[in-house]
């Protein structure tokens, strides 16, 4: 999730409120109350929020992208506050083309976010209530041969703990810029159950996987393993979309293979990655 909109607040809060951000001088119960009442808050603002966005995966938007009804991760980040977000993505014949995380901090409070990248292999675009607000205009993502991987299987059970397996190699930090300007480094940790398992119904891709890399269960980084056939030859493949405005490195079997730094803020229009948080749908 992004820091930017949160940078000054979250670190006077973590400089004077080390014990939990609610009040002292609420009982656990009462706590665990107001958590569960401002998670199912921002379920219902995004749930109504998520009819006012259209996604088309091509300039000419003859092709509009299917929003998947239910979210495929459920998040929240008690190191930053309580704050809770859901994730959903959009698809075309089966594969994921784009992923929004869309988040609400009600301590420290900030407005209703949408944090977006794009998966997809050529443009898409994105209107919230009719306005243009994301136009990636090259790929979101690049695909690359994962390393020593082997054949994908023919069962589809097998494939998926391949995919497992081969999730397991990689590994992820962020330097983290929300309390100190130099950074902190944080070792992001993998989530082993996929987020969305597909396939397309065109073309080469016969299997795949979203898998999410989280501090907490706030998705930092996401990664999707594909299987690929092309005639007789099949091959593992990966790609890797970030989901946080700070630097990310990522490395399989301990080799660096993935680096971005720092992301402008809320980002161009055109960035295949871009986080809008002027939104208002909140109280």
């Amino acid at each position: 999730m992004s820091r930017a909109n949160m940078f000054l607040i979250g670190s006077i809060v973590s400089l004077v409120m080390p014990a939990p951000l609610w009040s002292a001088a609420e009982e656990p119960g009462d706590s665990e109350s107001v958590a569960a009442e401002e998670r199912e808050a921002t379920s219902k603002m995004i749930e109504a929020d998520l009819s006012r966005w259209k996604l088309w995966s091509d300039g000419a938007r003859e092709h509009e992208l299917k929003l998947e009804s239910k979210p495929v991760l459920r998040w929240t980040n008690p190191g930053i506050g309580r704050v809770y977000g859901d994730v959903y993505i959009w698809t075309r014949n089966g594969r994921p083309e784009a992923v929004m995380s869309f988040y609400k901090g009600w301590q420290p409070k900030y407005d209703f976010t949408a944090e977006m990248h794009s998966l997809s292999l050529t443009e898409i675009s994105a209107e919230r209530d009719g306005v243009l607000v994301w136009r990636p205009q090259q790929a979101g993502i690049t695909l690359n041969i994962v390393p020593d991987a082997p054949k994908p299987a023919e069962s589809a059970a097998r494939r998926l703990q391949q995919m497992r397996e081969l999730a397991g190699r990689f590994s992820a930090r962020l330097v983290d810029r929300r309390v100190k300007r130099e950074g902190e480094r944080q070792e992001l940790r993998l989530l082993t159950q996929p987020l969305y398992r597909y396939r397309s119904t065109d073309g080469e891709l016969i299997d795949g996987s979203l898998f999410g890399i989280v501090l907490g269960t706030d998705p930092e980084v996401f990664l999707l393993l594909e299987a690929h056939q092309s005639g007789d030859s099949r091959s593992w493949q990966y790609g890797l979309a970030r989901m946080n405005i700070d630097p990310i490195a990522v490395t399989y079997n301990d080799k660096e293979v993935w680096r971005v730094e720092k992301a402008p803020y809320p980002g161009p229009i055109d960035s295949p990655y871009r986080v809008v948080s002027q939104f208002r749908s909140a109280p």
